[in-house]
């Protein structure tokens, strides 16, 4: 069964607890410049279609797949957030549990691969993407030293959440996996 069509390289999945919908992260194409087209967050719901290869983003066209695809872009799903083009998202994990610390109860957290091919790096980090009463989402940073002065130093890829809580973040550039838990305040 084809669930749905459009998607992109769209790498992490996982489904909001609070309301039993799919996510997937998509990571946009290349070859269009620094900023474009950005990557997105989609949510998935059956039947629909979500533009790729003829529209990314908020509608717009490809400037090499899309014209003459007028019906297949005006149906296309809007993405519900996206990311700066090239940041690569990959991992997805909604946070779960009753010990969440404050201001995470409607938080995903998303690997950002980041760029190869920006003329300057970018993303190289995990944000949490936290969801507003109004249905907003709002992007802000959650682990980031993975690119210094010196250049790239990690490349986040996959997150889980332990049983326990702790937060499990790949680095497939360091070849390690990190641990993150809430400071206990000693």
């Amino acid at each position: 069964e084809i669930y749905a069509t459009g998607l992109r390289n769209s790498v992490g999945l996982d489904w909001a607890p609070w309301d039993d919908v799919l996510y997937a992260t998509e990571n946009g194409r290349d070859l269009l410049g620094d900023d474009l087209p950005p990557d997105e967050l989609n949510r998935i719901e059956s039947n629909n279609f979500y533009g790729w290869p003829f529209v990314y983003g908020a509608g717009a066209p490809d400037p090499d797949f899309g014209a003459g695809h007028a019906a297949e872009s005006a149906r296309a799903v809007t993405p519900v957030h996206e990311f700066r083009a090239h940041h690569a998202p990959l991992g997805l994990a909604f946070l779960r549990g009753p010990n969440l610390p404050a201001g995470y109860s409607r938080t995903a957290l998303v690997a950002l691969h980041g760029s190869w091919n920006r003329s300057q790096p970018d993303g190289y980090k995990v944000v949490a993407l936290d969801w507003q009463p109004d249905g907003k989402i709002v992007e802000r940073d959650f682990l980031t030293g993975f690119l210094g002065d010196a250049g790239v130093l990690g490349r986040p890829a996959g997150i889980a959440q332990g049983p326990d809580g702790a937060i499990f973040i790949t680095d497939d550039y360091a070849g390690v996996i990190y641990r993150v838990v809430p400071a206990t305040g000693s």
